[in-house]
Protein backbone atom coordinates (compact mmCIF):
# COMPACT_ATOMS: atom_id res chain seq x y z
CA UNK A 1 0.00 0.00 0.00
CA UNK A 2 1.55 3.32 -1.05
CA UNK A 3 2.16 6.30 1.18
CA UNK A 4 -0.61 8.39 -0.37
CA UNK A 5 -4.14 9.46 0.56
CA UNK A 6 -6.48 6.48 0.49
CA UNK A 7 -9.79 6.94 -1.26
CA UNK A 8 -11.19 3.41 -0.91
CA UNK A 9 -13.47 4.28 2.04
CA UNK A 10 -16.18 6.85 2.55
CA UNK A 11 -15.29 9.72 4.97
CA UNK A 12 -17.55 10.24 7.96
CA UNK A 13 -20.15 13.02 7.96
CA UNK A 14 -17.69 15.69 9.06
CA UNK A 15 -15.16 14.58 6.43
CA UNK A 16 -12.51 13.59 8.99
CA UNK A 17 -9.23 12.15 7.71
CA UNK A 18 -6.95 10.00 9.88
CA UNK A 19 -3.19 9.75 9.38
CA UNK A 20 -2.08 6.19 10.27
CA UNK A 21 1.61 5.96 11.20
CA UNK A 22 2.66 2.31 11.29
CA UNK A 23 5.90 0.68 10.12
CA UNK A 24 4.95 -3.01 10.36
CA UNK A 25 4.12 -4.61 7.02
CA UNK A 26 1.08 -6.47 8.37
CA UNK A 27 -0.49 -3.61 10.33
CA UNK A 28 0.25 -0.80 7.85
CA UNK A 29 -2.47 -1.96 5.42
CA UNK A 30 -4.73 -3.58 8.04
CA UNK A 31 -5.38 -0.52 10.20
CA UNK A 32 -6.46 1.80 7.34
CA UNK A 33 -8.66 -0.93 5.90
CA UNK A 34 -10.37 -1.36 9.25
CA UNK A 35 -10.99 2.41 9.55
CA UNK A 36 -12.22 2.79 5.99
CA UNK A 37 -14.71 -0.03 6.45
CA UNK A 38 -16.09 2.06 9.31
CA UNK A 39 -16.41 5.08 6.98
CA UNK A 40 -13.27 6.95 8.06
CA UNK A 41 -10.89 8.19 5.35
CA UNK A 42 -7.19 7.46 5.93
CA UNK A 43 -3.68 8.42 4.85
CA UNK A 44 -0.71 6.10 5.49
CA UNK A 45 2.84 6.87 6.59
CA UNK A 46 5.34 4.05 7.20
CA UNK A 47 7.78 6.33 9.11
CA UNK A 48 7.44 9.21 11.56
CA UNK A 49 9.42 11.62 9.38
CA UNK A 50 7.14 10.83 6.46
CA UNK A 51 4.14 11.56 8.72
CA UNK A 52 5.54 15.06 9.38
CA UNK A 53 5.90 15.60 5.63
CA UNK A 54 2.27 14.60 5.05
CA UNK A 55 1.07 16.88 7.85
CA UNK A 56 2.72 19.78 6.01
CA UNK A 57 0.80 19.08 2.79
CA UNK A 58 -2.38 17.17 3.70
CA UNK A 59 -5.45 18.05 5.73
CA UNK A 60 -5.31 15.72 8.73
CA UNK A 61 -7.93 15.60 11.49
CA UNK A 62 -6.38 12.90 13.70
CA UNK A 63 -3.06 11.06 13.94
CA UNK A 64 -3.13 7.37 14.92
CA UNK A 65 0.47 6.32 15.54
CA UNK A 66 2.32 3.27 16.75
CA UNK A 67 4.82 3.94 19.54
CA UNK A 68 7.65 1.58 18.65
CA UNK A 69 9.16 2.55 15.28
CA UNK A 70 12.71 2.76 13.93
CA UNK A 71 14.27 6.18 14.09
CA UNK A 72 11.72 8.63 15.52
CA UNK A 73 9.27 6.81 17.82
CA UNK A 74 5.62 7.65 18.46
CA UNK A 75 6.33 9.73 21.60
CA UNK A 76 8.74 12.00 19.76
CA UNK A 77 6.35 12.31 16.81
CA UNK A 78 3.53 13.30 19.16
CA UNK A 79 5.74 15.82 20.94
CA UNK A 80 6.71 17.47 17.62
CA UNK A 81 3.09 17.67 16.53
CA UNK A 82 2.02 19.27 19.80
CA UNK A 83 4.96 21.73 19.69
CA UNK A 84 4.12 22.91 16.15
CA UNK A 85 2.03 26.10 16.09
CA UNK A 86 -0.18 24.85 13.23
CA UNK A 87 -0.53 21.16 14.15
CA UNK A 88 -0.80 21.39 17.94
CA UNK A 89 -4.61 21.21 17.84
CA UNK A 90 -4.58 17.95 15.85
CA UNK A 91 -5.45 15.12 18.29
CA UNK A 92 -2.97 12.25 18.56
CA UNK A 93 -3.89 8.70 19.58
CA UNK A 94 -1.00 6.36 20.40
CA UNK A 95 -1.01 2.59 19.93
CA UNK A 96 0.80 1.33 23.02
CA UNK A 97 1.00 -1.65 25.37
CA UNK A 98 0.23 -1.98 29.06
CA UNK A 99 3.28 -4.22 29.47
CA UNK A 100 5.35 -1.05 30.05
CA UNK A 101 4.15 0.78 33.19
CA UNK A 102 5.70 4.03 31.92
CA UNK A 103 3.84 3.96 28.60
CA UNK A 104 0.81 5.99 29.73
CA UNK A 105 2.90 8.62 31.50
CA UNK A 106 5.18 8.94 28.48
CA UNK A 107 2.06 9.45 26.39
CA UNK A 108 0.87 12.23 28.73
CA UNK A 109 4.30 13.84 28.69
CA UNK A 110 4.36 13.84 24.90
CA UNK A 111 0.92 15.48 24.80
CA UNK A 112 -1.07 12.51 23.45
CA UNK A 113 -4.83 12.99 23.55
CA UNK A 114 -5.63 9.30 23.92
CA UNK A 115 -4.20 5.86 23.40
CA UNK A 116 -5.29 2.35 22.38
CA UNK A 117 -3.75 -0.71 23.99
CA UNK A 118 -2.37 -3.56 21.89
CA UNK A 119 -3.48 -6.11 20.99
CA UNK A 120 -6.60 -4.07 20.33
CA UNK A 121 -10.12 -5.24 19.59
CA UNK A 122 -11.84 -3.70 16.58
CA UNK A 123 -14.75 -2.14 18.45
CA UNK A 124 -12.49 -0.66 21.11
CA UNK A 125 -10.21 0.94 18.53
CA UNK A 126 -13.09 2.43 16.52
CA UNK A 127 -14.77 3.70 19.69
CA UNK A 128 -11.62 5.56 20.77
CA UNK A 129 -11.08 7.09 17.33
CA UNK A 130 -14.70 8.26 17.08
CA UNK A 131 -14.57 9.67 20.63
CA UNK A 132 -11.45 11.72 19.92
CA UNK A 133 -12.80 12.96 16.57
CA UNK A 134 -16.06 13.95 18.21
CA UNK A 135 -14.33 16.00 20.94
CA UNK A 136 -11.68 17.52 18.71
CA UNK A 137 -14.07 20.39 17.93
CA UNK A 138 -14.80 21.12 21.60
CA UNK A 139 -13.96 24.64 22.85
CA UNK A 140 -10.27 25.06 23.59
CA UNK A 141 -9.49 23.72 27.02
CA UNK A 142 -7.34 25.74 29.39
CA UNK A 143 -3.80 24.44 29.19
CA UNK A 144 -2.34 24.25 32.70
CA UNK A 145 1.21 24.95 33.69
CA UNK A 146 3.62 22.04 33.18
CA UNK A 147 3.79 19.64 36.12
CA UNK A 148 6.92 17.63 36.99
CA UNK A 149 6.19 14.04 38.13
CA UNK A 150 8.41 11.04 38.85
CA UNK A 151 7.50 7.40 38.17
CA UNK A 152 9.81 4.44 38.73
CA UNK A 153 12.83 6.71 38.90
CA UNK A 154 12.00 8.57 35.70
CA UNK A 155 10.93 12.24 35.69
CA UNK A 156 8.28 13.51 33.28
CA UNK A 157 6.87 16.94 32.44
CA UNK A 158 3.09 16.68 32.05
CA UNK A 159 1.29 19.40 30.07
CA UNK A 160 -2.04 17.60 29.66
CA UNK A 161 -5.33 19.10 30.81
CA UNK A 162 -7.33 17.65 33.68
CA UNK A 163 -9.85 16.32 31.16
CA UNK A 164 -7.13 14.53 29.21
CA UNK A 165 -5.65 13.02 32.33
CA UNK A 166 -9.08 11.88 33.54
CA UNK A 167 -9.92 10.34 30.17
CA UNK A 168 -6.57 8.55 30.07
CA UNK A 169 -6.94 7.28 33.64
CA UNK A 170 -10.48 6.00 33.03
CA UNK A 171 -9.40 4.39 29.76
CA UNK A 172 -6.37 2.87 31.49
CA UNK A 173 -8.55 1.44 34.22
CA UNK A 174 -10.96 0.02 31.64
CA UNK A 175 -8.11 -1.57 29.72
CA UNK A 176 -6.56 -2.94 32.89
CA UNK A 177 -9.87 -4.53 33.89
CA UNK A 178 -10.23 -6.07 30.45
CA UNK A 179 -6.64 -7.31 30.52
CA UNK A 180 -7.14 -8.66 34.02
CA UNK A 181 -10.20 -10.59 32.87
CA UNK A 182 -8.26 -12.01 29.95
CA UNK A 183 -5.38 -13.00 32.24
CA UNK A 184 -7.76 -14.54 34.78
CA UNK A 185 -9.50 -16.53 32.04
CA UNK A 186 -6.12 -17.65 30.71
CA UNK A 187 -5.08 -18.75 34.21
CA UNK A 188 -8.32 -20.67 34.66
CA UNK A 189 -7.86 -22.39 31.31
CA UNK A 190 -4.24 -23.23 32.07
CA UNK A 191 -5.27 -24.67 35.45
CA UNK A 192 -8.06 -26.68 33.81
CA UNK A 193 -5.71 -28.03 31.14
CA UNK A 194 -3.13 -29.00 33.75
CA UNK A 195 -5.75 -30.84 35.82
CA UNK A 196 -7.19 -32.45 32.68
CA UNK A 197 -3.74 -33.63 31.58
CA UNK A 198 -3.10 -35.19 34.98
CA UNK A 199 -6.49 -36.93 34.95
CA UNK A 200 -6.27 -38.15 31.35
CA UNK A 201 -2.74 -39.48 31.78
CA UNK A 202 -3.55 -41.31 35.03
CA UNK A 203 -4.94 -44.33 33.17
CA UNK A 204 -3.64 -46.59 30.42
CA UNK A 205 -7.11 -47.59 29.28
CA UNK A 206 -8.07 -45.71 26.10
CA UNK A 207 -11.79 -46.03 26.82
CA UNK A 208 -11.33 -44.67 30.33
CA UNK A 209 -9.40 -41.70 28.89
CA UNK A 210 -12.34 -40.83 26.63
CA UNK A 211 -14.85 -41.28 29.48
CA UNK A 212 -12.80 -38.93 31.65
CA UNK A 213 -12.57 -36.42 28.79
CA UNK A 214 -16.37 -36.27 28.47
CA UNK A 215 -16.73 -35.84 32.24
CA UNK A 216 -14.14 -33.04 32.39
CA UNK A 217 -15.58 -31.12 29.44
CA UNK A 218 -19.06 -30.71 30.98
CA UNK A 219 -19.97 -27.98 31.79
CA UNK A 220 -16.58 -26.21 31.32
CA UNK A 221 -16.74 -26.37 27.52
CA UNK A 222 -20.27 -27.47 26.68
CA UNK A 223 -23.55 -28.68 28.11
CA UNK A 224 -23.05 -32.05 26.42
CA UNK A 225 -19.96 -33.98 25.37
CA UNK A 226 -19.76 -37.25 23.40
CA UNK A 227 -16.58 -39.21 22.70
CA UNK A 228 -15.86 -41.96 20.16
CA UNK A 229 -12.89 -44.30 19.78
CA UNK A 230 -11.76 -45.15 16.23
CA UNK A 231 -10.11 -48.52 15.68
CA UNK A 232 -7.25 -49.18 13.27
CA UNK A 233 -9.72 -50.39 10.63
CA UNK A 234 -11.76 -47.17 10.87
CA UNK A 235 -14.71 -48.43 12.94
CA UNK A 236 -16.15 -45.92 15.40
CA UNK A 237 -17.23 -46.96 18.89
CA UNK A 238 -19.18 -44.55 21.09
CA UNK A 239 -17.54 -44.46 24.52
CA UNK A 240 -19.37 -41.80 26.56
CA UNK A 241 -22.16 -39.23 26.43
CA UNK A 242 -22.06 -36.81 29.37
CA UNK A 243 -24.35 -33.81 29.88
CA UNK A 244 -25.43 -31.17 32.39
CA UNK A 245 -28.96 -30.61 31.10
CA UNK A 246 -31.53 -30.22 33.84
CA UNK A 247 -34.31 -32.80 33.75
CA UNK A 248 -32.61 -35.06 31.21
CA UNK A 249 -31.67 -38.64 32.02
CA UNK A 250 -29.13 -40.82 30.30
CA UNK A 251 -28.73 -39.93 26.63
CA UNK A 252 -27.65 -42.45 24.00
CA UNK A 253 -26.65 -39.98 21.30
CA UNK A 254 -27.76 -42.02 18.30
CA UNK A 255 -26.66 -40.09 15.23
CA UNK A 256 -28.42 -39.57 11.92
CA UNK A 257 -26.98 -40.15 8.46
CA UNK A 258 -26.36 -36.40 8.18
CA UNK A 259 -24.54 -36.31 11.51
CA UNK A 260 -22.46 -39.35 10.53
CA UNK A 261 -21.43 -37.63 7.29
CA UNK A 262 -20.30 -34.55 9.24
CA UNK A 263 -18.19 -36.73 11.54
CA UNK A 264 -16.70 -38.67 8.62
CA UNK A 265 -15.79 -35.36 6.98
CA UNK A 266 -13.92 -34.27 10.12
CA UNK A 267 -12.09 -37.61 10.21
CA UNK A 268 -11.15 -37.35 6.53
CA UNK A 269 -9.84 -33.76 6.77
CA UNK A 270 -8.50 -34.04 10.36
CA UNK A 271 -9.88 -30.54 10.89
CA UNK A 272 -12.48 -29.46 13.49
CA UNK A 273 -15.88 -28.23 12.42
CA UNK A 274 -18.48 -26.05 14.14
CA UNK A 275 -22.09 -26.68 13.12
CA UNK A 276 -24.81 -24.13 13.83
CA UNK A 277 -27.99 -25.64 15.34
CA UNK A 278 -30.47 -22.75 15.18
CA UNK A 279 -33.71 -24.65 15.89
CA UNK A 280 -35.36 -28.01 16.62
CA UNK A 281 -35.40 -28.99 12.94
CA UNK A 282 -31.63 -28.62 12.70
CA UNK A 283 -31.27 -30.61 15.92
CA UNK A 284 -33.46 -33.41 14.51
CA UNK A 285 -31.06 -33.66 11.55
CA UNK A 286 -28.24 -34.51 13.97
CA UNK A 287 -29.72 -37.04 16.41
CA UNK A 288 -32.20 -39.91 16.29
CA UNK A 289 -32.42 -40.13 20.08
CA UNK A 290 -35.88 -39.07 21.29
CA UNK A 291 -34.56 -38.36 24.77
CA UNK A 292 -31.90 -36.04 23.42
CA UNK A 293 -34.38 -34.25 21.15
CA UNK A 294 -36.71 -33.69 24.08
CA UNK A 295 -33.92 -32.46 26.35
CA UNK A 296 -32.27 -30.11 23.85
CA UNK A 297 -35.27 -28.72 21.97
CA UNK A 298 -36.49 -25.32 23.05
CA UNK A 299 -33.11 -24.20 24.43
CA UNK A 300 -32.56 -21.70 21.65
CA UNK A 301 -29.73 -21.59 19.09
CA UNK A 302 -26.90 -24.03 19.81
CA UNK A 303 -23.51 -24.93 18.38
CA UNK A 304 -22.01 -28.37 17.83
CA UNK A 305 -18.19 -28.58 17.72
CA UNK A 306 -16.77 -31.79 16.21
CA UNK A 307 -13.05 -32.18 16.95
CA UNK A 308 -10.72 -35.01 15.85
CA UNK A 309 -8.24 -36.55 18.27
CA UNK A 310 -5.09 -36.83 16.16
CA UNK A 311 -1.77 -38.36 17.21
CA UNK A 312 1.13 -39.47 15.02
CA UNK A 313 -0.84 -38.69 11.88
CA UNK A 314 -3.81 -40.91 12.74
CA UNK A 315 -7.30 -39.98 13.95
CA UNK A 316 -7.73 -41.99 17.15
CA UNK A 317 -11.10 -40.64 18.17
CA UNK A 318 -13.69 -37.91 17.98
CA UNK A 319 -14.95 -35.55 20.68
CA UNK A 320 -18.12 -33.50 20.21
CA UNK A 321 -19.31 -30.55 22.30
CA UNK A 322 -22.82 -29.09 22.24
CA UNK A 323 -23.42 -25.72 23.88
CA UNK A 324 -25.83 -22.81 23.73
CA UNK A 325 -24.67 -20.33 21.11
CA UNK A 326 -25.12 -17.49 23.62
CA UNK A 327 -22.81 -19.09 26.19
CA UNK A 328 -20.12 -19.75 23.58
CA UNK A 329 -20.35 -16.13 22.42
CA UNK A 330 -19.94 -14.97 26.01
CA UNK A 331 -16.74 -17.01 26.34
CA UNK A 332 -15.35 -15.77 23.03
CA UNK A 333 -13.38 -17.98 20.71
CA UNK A 334 -12.99 -21.29 22.55
CA UNK A 335 -11.52 -23.21 19.61
CA UNK A 336 -7.78 -22.79 20.49
CA UNK A 337 -8.60 -23.92 24.03
CA UNK A 338 -10.65 -26.88 22.74
CA UNK A 339 -7.90 -27.88 20.32
CA UNK A 340 -5.33 -27.78 23.12
CA UNK A 341 -7.51 -30.07 25.24
CA UNK A 342 -8.08 -32.37 22.25
CA UNK A 343 -4.34 -32.57 21.60
CA UNK A 344 -3.67 -33.60 25.20
CA UNK A 345 -6.49 -36.14 25.11
CA UNK A 346 -5.17 -37.57 21.83
CA UNK A 347 -1.73 -38.06 23.36
CA UNK A 348 -3.27 -39.82 26.37
CA UNK A 349 -5.34 -42.08 24.09
CA UNK A 350 -2.29 -42.80 21.93
CA UNK A 351 -0.23 -43.73 25.00
CA UNK A 352 -3.00 -46.03 26.20
CA UNK A 353 -3.29 -47.70 22.80
CA UNK A 354 0.48 -48.13 22.60
CA UNK A 355 0.43 -49.72 26.06
CA UNK A 356 -2.36 -52.08 24.98
CA UNK A 357 -0.36 -52.94 21.86
CA UNK A 358 2.73 -53.62 23.97
CA UNK A 359 0.66 -55.87 26.24
CA UNK A 360 -0.60 -57.77 23.20
CA UNK A 361 2.97 -58.11 21.92
CA UNK A 362 4.04 -59.48 25.29
CA UNK A 363 1.19 -61.98 25.27
CA UNK A 364 2.07 -62.91 21.67
CA UNK A 365 5.66 -63.50 22.72
CA UNK A 366 4.53 -65.71 25.60
CA UNK A 367 2.12 -67.53 23.29
CA UNK A 368 4.91 -68.03 20.77
CA UNK A 369 7.19 -69.56 23.38
CA UNK A 370 4.41 -71.89 24.53
CA UNK A 371 3.46 -72.83 20.96
CA UNK A 372 7.01 -73.39 19.79
CA UNK A 373 7.82 -75.40 22.89
CA UNK A 374 4.73 -77.57 22.33
CA UNK A 375 5.10 -78.00 18.59
CA UNK A 376 8.83 -78.67 18.62
CA UNK A 377 8.54 -81.08 21.50
CA UNK A 378 6.40 -83.53 19.53
CA UNK A 379 8.82 -84.14 16.63
CA UNK A 380 11.81 -84.09 18.97
CA UNK A 381 10.11 -86.67 21.20
CA UNK A 382 9.39 -88.77 18.11
CA UNK A 383 13.04 -88.64 17.04
CA UNK A 384 14.15 -89.42 20.58
CA UNK A 385 11.85 -92.42 20.88
CA UNK A 386 12.91 -93.78 17.48
CA UNK A 387 16.61 -93.39 18.23
CA UNK A 388 16.14 -94.97 21.69
CA UNK A 389 14.29 -97.88 20.09
CA UNK A 390 17.04 -98.40 17.53
CA UNK A 391 19.79 -98.15 20.14
CA UNK A 392 18.05 -100.62 22.43
CA UNK A 393 17.46 -103.12 19.65
CA UNK A 394 20.86 -102.75 17.99
CA UNK A 395 22.60 -103.51 21.28
CA UNK A 396 21.37 -107.12 20.99
CA UNK A 397 23.80 -109.28 18.98
CA UNK A 398 22.40 -110.46 15.68
CA UNK A 399 19.23 -108.41 15.98
CA UNK A 400 17.24 -108.15 12.74
CA UNK A 401 15.87 -104.56 12.91
CA UNK A 402 13.70 -102.97 10.19
CA UNK A 403 15.63 -99.69 9.94
CA UNK A 404 13.72 -98.06 7.09
CA UNK A 405 10.36 -97.56 8.89
CA UNK A 406 12.07 -96.04 11.93
CA UNK A 407 14.22 -93.78 9.77
CA UNK A 408 11.10 -92.64 7.87
CA UNK A 409 9.44 -91.73 11.18
CA UNK A 410 12.50 -89.73 12.15
CA UNK A 411 12.56 -88.04 8.75
CA UNK A 412 8.91 -86.94 9.03
CA UNK A 413 9.51 -85.59 12.54
CA UNK A 414 12.56 -83.71 11.29
CA UNK A 415 10.52 -82.18 8.46
CA UNK A 416 7.82 -81.02 10.91
CA UNK A 417 10.42 -79.41 13.15
CA UNK A 418 12.17 -77.81 10.18
CA UNK A 419 8.86 -76.48 8.78
CA UNK A 420 8.04 -74.84 12.12
CA UNK A 421 11.51 -73.30 12.35
CA UNK A 422 11.19 -72.03 8.76
CA UNK A 423 7.81 -70.48 9.58
CA UNK A 424 9.31 -68.68 12.57
CA UNK A 425 12.14 -67.39 10.39
CA UNK A 426 9.61 -66.16 7.82
CA UNK A 427 7.66 -64.36 10.54
CA UNK A 428 10.80 -62.58 11.76
CA UNK A 429 11.68 -61.57 8.19
CA UNK A 430 8.16 -60.27 7.55
CA UNK A 431 8.25 -58.23 10.76
CA UNK A 432 11.63 -56.80 9.76
CA UNK A 433 10.50 -56.14 6.17
CA UNK A 434 13.29 -58.35 4.80
CA UNK A 435 11.30 -61.29 3.40
CA UNK A 436 13.02 -62.03 0.09
CA UNK A 437 11.11 -63.10 -3.03
CA UNK A 438 13.04 -64.05 -6.17
CA UNK A 439 10.46 -63.15 -8.80
CA UNK A 440 10.49 -64.14 -12.44
CA UNK A 441 7.88 -63.68 -15.15
CA UNK A 442 5.55 -66.70 -15.11
CA UNK A 443 2.22 -67.57 -16.69
CA UNK A 444 -0.37 -67.15 -13.96
CA UNK A 445 -2.08 -70.39 -15.01
CA UNK A 446 1.21 -72.24 -14.42
CA UNK A 447 1.06 -71.33 -10.72
CA UNK A 448 -2.35 -73.00 -10.48
CA UNK A 449 -1.10 -76.12 -12.29
CA UNK A 450 1.88 -76.32 -9.88
CA UNK A 451 -0.48 -76.09 -6.90
CA UNK A 452 -2.79 -78.79 -8.26
CA UNK A 453 0.09 -81.23 -8.88
CA UNK A 454 1.44 -80.72 -5.37
CA UNK A 455 -1.81 -80.64 -3.42
CA UNK A 456 -4.19 -82.97 -5.28
CA UNK A 457 -3.03 -86.15 -3.47
CA UNK A 458 -3.46 -84.43 -0.11
CA UNK A 459 -7.02 -83.29 -0.90
CA UNK A 460 -8.15 -86.61 -2.32
CA UNK A 461 -6.72 -88.38 0.70
CA UNK A 462 -9.27 -86.48 2.80
CA UNK A 463 -12.17 -87.67 0.59
CA UNK A 464 -12.83 -84.19 -0.79
CA UNK A 465 -13.60 -83.06 -4.31
CA UNK A 466 -10.70 -81.03 -5.73
CA UNK A 467 -11.33 -78.72 -8.69
CA UNK A 468 -9.25 -76.11 -10.51
CA UNK A 469 -9.70 -73.73 -13.43
CA UNK A 470 -8.10 -70.74 -15.12
CA UNK A 471 -10.66 -68.54 -16.89
CA UNK A 472 -9.95 -66.23 -19.83
CA UNK A 473 -6.62 -65.07 -21.29
CA UNK A 474 -3.42 -65.84 -19.41
CA UNK A 475 -1.18 -63.18 -17.84
CA UNK A 476 2.51 -63.00 -17.09
CA UNK A 477 2.98 -62.29 -13.40
CA UNK A 478 6.11 -61.39 -11.43
CA UNK A 479 6.21 -64.24 -8.92
CA UNK A 480 8.51 -66.37 -6.80
CA UNK A 481 7.34 -69.85 -7.83
CA UNK A 482 8.31 -71.48 -4.54
CA UNK A 483 6.78 -68.78 -2.34
CA UNK A 484 3.49 -68.74 -4.25
CA UNK A 485 3.42 -72.52 -3.87
CA UNK A 486 3.74 -71.90 -0.12
CA UNK A 487 0.74 -69.55 -0.29
CA UNK A 488 -1.40 -72.15 -2.07
CA UNK A 489 -0.25 -74.85 0.33
CA UNK A 490 -1.33 -72.81 3.38
CA UNK A 491 -4.68 -71.73 1.90
CA UNK A 492 -5.59 -75.18 0.58
CA UNK A 493 -4.37 -76.76 3.83
CA UNK A 494 -6.80 -74.54 5.77
CA UNK A 495 -9.60 -75.40 3.33
CA UNK A 496 -8.97 -79.11 3.87
CA UNK A 497 -8.88 -78.67 7.64
CA UNK A 498 -12.31 -77.00 7.82
CA UNK A 499 -14.18 -78.87 5.07
CA UNK A 500 -15.95 -82.11 5.91
CA UNK A 501 -15.60 -85.28 3.82
CA UNK A 502 -17.59 -85.03 0.61
CA UNK A 503 -17.11 -81.26 0.39
CA UNK A 504 -15.32 -79.35 -2.33
CA UNK A 505 -12.05 -77.43 -2.45
CA UNK A 506 -11.53 -75.37 -5.60
CA UNK A 507 -8.71 -73.21 -7.00
CA UNK A 508 -9.69 -70.60 -9.56
CA UNK A 509 -7.77 -67.94 -11.47
CA UNK A 510 -8.55 -65.13 -13.90
CA UNK A 511 -7.11 -61.98 -15.36
CA UNK A 512 -8.35 -58.55 -14.23
CA UNK A 513 -6.64 -55.85 -16.25
CA UNK A 514 -2.95 -55.99 -15.33
CA UNK A 515 -3.62 -58.10 -12.23
CA UNK A 516 -4.08 -61.85 -11.80
CA UNK A 517 -6.67 -62.98 -9.24
CA UNK A 518 -6.33 -66.38 -7.51
CA UNK A 519 -9.19 -67.83 -5.43
CA UNK A 520 -9.12 -70.76 -2.98
CA UNK A 521 -12.73 -71.73 -2.26
CA UNK A 522 -14.15 -74.33 0.09
CA UNK A 523 -17.61 -75.51 1.15
CA UNK A 524 -16.68 -75.76 4.81
CA UNK A 525 -18.41 -74.26 7.81
CA UNK A 526 -17.33 -70.68 7.12
CA UNK A 527 -15.69 -68.15 9.43
CA UNK A 528 -17.63 -66.34 12.19
CA UNK A 529 -17.68 -62.54 11.67
CA UNK A 530 -15.98 -62.01 15.03
CA UNK A 531 -12.94 -63.96 13.80
CA UNK A 532 -12.52 -62.10 10.50
CA UNK A 533 -10.41 -59.16 11.85
CA UNK A 534 -7.90 -61.61 13.40
CA UNK A 535 -7.39 -64.08 10.55
CA UNK A 536 -4.02 -62.68 9.51
CA UNK A 537 -2.71 -62.10 13.04
CA UNK A 538 0.31 -63.99 14.27
CA UNK A 539 -0.32 -67.06 16.44
CA UNK A 540 -4.10 -66.59 16.20
CA UNK A 541 -6.36 -69.60 15.78
CA UNK A 542 -10.13 -69.91 15.69
CA UNK A 543 -10.01 -72.64 18.32
CA UNK A 544 -7.54 -72.24 21.12
CA UNK A 545 -8.44 -75.58 22.67
CA UNK A 546 -7.90 -77.75 19.60
CA UNK A 547 -4.75 -76.62 17.85
CA UNK A 548 -3.26 -78.27 14.80
CA UNK A 549 -0.50 -75.74 14.15
CA UNK A 550 1.26 -72.64 15.38
CA UNK A 551 -1.22 -70.17 13.90
CA UNK A 552 1.39 -68.64 11.60
CA UNK A 553 0.13 -69.77 8.18
CA UNK A 554 -2.17 -66.90 7.20
CA UNK A 555 0.20 -64.30 8.65
CA UNK A 556 2.96 -65.69 6.43
CA UNK A 557 0.60 -65.90 3.43
CA UNK A 558 -0.22 -62.21 3.79
CA UNK A 559 3.47 -61.35 4.13
CA UNK A 560 4.41 -63.29 0.99
CA UNK A 561 1.60 -61.75 -1.08
CA UNK A 562 2.48 -58.23 0.04
CA UNK A 563 6.16 -58.90 -0.72
CA UNK A 564 4.96 -59.51 -4.31
CA UNK A 565 3.19 -56.10 -4.14
CA UNK A 566 -0.10 -57.96 -4.16
CA UNK A 567 -3.19 -57.97 -1.96
CA UNK A 568 -5.22 -60.62 -0.15
CA UNK A 569 -8.71 -60.61 1.31
CA UNK A 570 -11.33 -63.10 2.44
CA UNK A 571 -15.09 -63.55 2.15
CA UNK A 572 -16.99 -66.06 4.23
CA UNK A 573 -20.55 -67.06 5.05
CA UNK A 574 -21.11 -69.29 8.06
CA UNK A 575 -22.47 -72.67 7.02
CA UNK A 576 -21.68 -72.12 3.33
CA UNK A 577 -17.94 -71.76 2.97
CA UNK A 578 -15.01 -69.39 2.50
CA UNK A 579 -13.19 -67.72 -0.38
CA UNK A 580 -9.62 -66.45 -0.03
CA UNK A 581 -8.52 -64.24 -2.91
CA UNK A 582 -5.01 -62.97 -3.52
CA UNK A 583 -3.95 -60.82 -6.46
CA UNK A 584 -0.54 -60.42 -8.08
CA UNK A 585 0.58 -57.66 -10.48
CA UNK A 586 1.45 -58.46 -14.07
CA UNK A 587 5.12 -58.88 -14.95
CA UNK A 588 5.11 -55.84 -17.27
CA UNK A 589 3.69 -53.67 -14.48
CA UNK A 590 6.35 -55.00 -12.13
CA UNK A 591 9.11 -54.23 -14.63
CA UNK A 592 9.63 -57.71 -16.12
CA UNK A 593 9.06 -58.67 -19.71
CA UNK A 594 10.28 -62.22 -20.26
CA UNK A 595 8.64 -65.47 -19.11
CA UNK A 596 10.60 -68.11 -17.28
CA UNK A 597 11.88 -70.81 -19.61
CA UNK A 598 10.40 -74.15 -18.74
Amino acid sequence: MSEAPMTGGSPSADGARVLVVEDRATQAPALPLLLERAGIATVIARRADRALELLAHERIDLVLSDVVMPGMDGYELCGRIKAHPVWKEIPVVLLTSLTDPLAIVRGLASGADHYVTKPYDVEGLLSRVRFVLQHAADPQRIVPKPVEVELLGTRFTIRATKEQILELLVSSYSDLVRTSEVVREAEQRARFLAEATESLSSTLDARQVLSDLARLAVPRIGDLCATDLISADGRREQIAVTHAIAGAGALAGRETVHHASLVEGVIATRQPRVVEVPDAAALAALTADDGMLGALSGRGPQELAIVPLVARGRVLGIVQFLALASSRSARGDDMPFILDLARRAALAVDNALLYEEAQRATRARDDMLAIVSHDLRNPINTIQMSTSFLLDVLREPGADVPLIPQLQVMQRATRRANALIQDLLDVSRIDAGTLAVATTALDASLLIRDAVLELEPLVQGKKLVFESAWTGPDLLVAADRSRIGQVFSNLVGNAIKFTKAGGTVRIEGSRRGDMADFDVIDTGGGIPPAHMPHLFDRFWQASQTSRTGAGLGLFIVKGIVEAHRGTIDVESVEGKGTRFRFSLPGAVKAGRDAPESR
